[in-house]
């Protein structure tokens, strides 16, 4: 196992299984039980759990990290709009409204008879590079890794 025993154990017995223990996770690890438990209560917000009988069916510390950059305002997202179907591409992002007020037209969406008007960023290179030039970079661009998951050797817990 690397530096990361109890992520490495979760990751090993989900390719089989579709949940995990403690007590697999701590046999697997080549760990105490406690301290499997320690090292799960401290990633609580990366691991998910069955409250109701304590299997483990997911370790993801990527969505928490992904989840911190899509918060910090430094990406755009390439997404749609329309009302029942894809009417068109448009660009998503956080805060910088005056960027926003500038770039954003209004579309017509729906059908006869059923349509509103709604306000995008419409996916035009024109649009990516008044982005890029604010600062944001595109998602694809971002590097989502493991580095919030951190674990104690076994005796250091």
């Amino acid at each position: 196992m690397g530096d990361r025993p109890v992520l490495d154990a979760i990751r090993s017995i989900l390719q089989f299984k579709d949940h995990a223990t403690i007590a697999e996770i701590a046999k697997m690890a080549d760990m105490k039980q406690r301290q499997v438990l320690d090292v799960l209560n401290a990633k609580g917000h990366m691991v998910w759990r069955n409250r109701k009988n304590g299997h483990i069916t997911k370790a993801d510390p990527r969505a928490v990290l992904r989840k911190r950059l899509i918060e910090s305002d430094t990406y755009y997202f390439p997404g749609t709009y329309g009302a029942w179907s894809i009417e068109g591409k448009c660009l998503r992002f956080k805060g910088h409204e005056d960027l926003r007020a500038r770039l954003c037209q209004g579309v017509t969406v729906g059908a006869l008879g059923d349509n509103w008007s709604e306000k995008h960023v419409i996916d035009t290179p024109e649009n990516r590079a008044a982005l890029e030039a604010a600062g944001l970079r595109l998602w694809s661009e971002s590097e989502a890794d493991e580095r919030l998951w951190q674990e104690g050797g076994p005796h250091d817990l």
